[in-house]
């Protein structure tokens, strides 16, 4: 899990994220190409793709369930290289199965 640490507090550290992760690979496809999810919430998606994307950017992105696709827009918060492909974590603003 993602933790800050609390200025003021007791030392100890503050989960920022809004909803339980859970680890899954789906298929995800990018207007400039496509991924794989690494894991999903209800809130954000991690997910790796070796098209570069930029903190704050707004995506378009398809995840391909096995009956249905699940479409979301989304901010990317953030941006790592991982192995000549980039891991990118968005906060989902708003999805649609379609």
């Amino acid at each position: 899990m993602r933790y800050r640490i609390v200025e003021g507090g007791d030392g100890g550290f503050e989960e920022r994220r809004r909803g339980e992760r859970y680890k899954l690979a789906l298929r995800v496809e990018l207007n400039n190409g496509v991924g794989t999810t690494f894991n999903i919430s209800t809130s954000g998606i991690f997910f790796e793709t070796e098209s570069a994307h930029s903190i704050g950017d707004t995506i378009r992105l398809f995840l391909n369930f096995e009956h249905e696709t699940l479409q979301c827009e989304a901010r990317v918060v953030r941006v790592e290289q991982l192995d000549g492909q980039f891991g990118v974590a968005v906060e989902v603003t708003s999805n649609v199965f379609c």
